[in-house]
């Protein structure tokens, strides 16, 4: 019994150090070119992507690491199994999508804008530098936000699905909303960002295995993602 409640311990202390983790480090990619004398404002555009695509993978790759001996196994299972766990969770990806239109129009009535401030910084970035918008958006975003926004916080609540869907989704959410806040009333838009969360966490107490909601993640945000430059592209 003790064993078992130092296991669960340690796991929850790598939680939260994970979670330490990607918030320090997303909160000073630009100071840290500073240890090495580099002024990121004084880069061109090119650097400026290379560099960022590069800190985003790295930070990512170190959590992949901390994980190994979860990811591993997952990973493994779900390469037997992917058509089984497509099959079964992808159901859960269409109803996530109504929720966050619907709850999405219901938001922008109460507030000052048609989109969240988070979004238009995307198709800001996306105009500025697509390649580094890309693939952050699609491929690293997905690996690191269920490694730290599931797995992490999975690990901090082993027992309880309910606290572990709750925080974790709205976690998630606050973060895509706080950063980029502009007036108080758009905190409702923490709403159809938690939205992904909520699923996102179901699924992988529902599956037990976290490249499952990598997955539906990966599919959200390539499809979202195609979209908005599609639509950027025609107008």
């Amino acid at each position: 019994m003790e064993k078992e409640k130092n296991i669960e311990l340690r796991s929850a202390l790598t939680g939260l150090g994970v979670i330490l983790l990607y918030l320090i480090a997303s909160s000073f990619p630009y100071e840290f070119l500073g240890i090495f004398g580099i002024n990121y404002d004084n880069l061109n555009i090119t650097l400026k992507t290379i560099y960022l695509i590069t800190y985003e993978i790295s930070l990512t790759l170190i959590i992949v690491y901390i994980y190994r001996k979860d990811i591993i196994p997952n990973f493994k299972d779900f390469i037997k199994n992917n058509i089984k766990y497509f099959k079964k969770y992808i159901k859960y990806w269409f109803i996530m999508l109504i929720l966050m239109i619907g709850s999405n129009l219901i938001v922008t009535f109460f507030t000052t804008t048609d989109i969240a401030a988070n979004q238009e910084s995307i198709i800001e970035t996306l105009k500025k530098a697509p390649i580094y918008i890309f693939i952050i958006t699609v491929f690293v975003a997905p690996i690191l936000e269920e490694l730290v926004f599931r797995l992490s916080f999975r690990k901090i609540f082993p027992k309880t699905d309910i606290l572990f869907i709750f925080f974790s989704g709205l976690i998630f959410g606050g973060m895509h909303v706080i950063g980029t806040l502009e007036h108080l009333v758009d905190l409702l838009f923490i709403i159809p960002y938690s939205i992904p969360g909520f699923i996102f966490a179901y699924v992988y107490t529902k599956s037990k295995n976290i490249c499952v909601p990598i997955s539906l993640h990966f599919i959200h945000n390539g499809i979202m993602m195609s979209l908005q430059i599609l639509l950027f592209l025609l107008t």
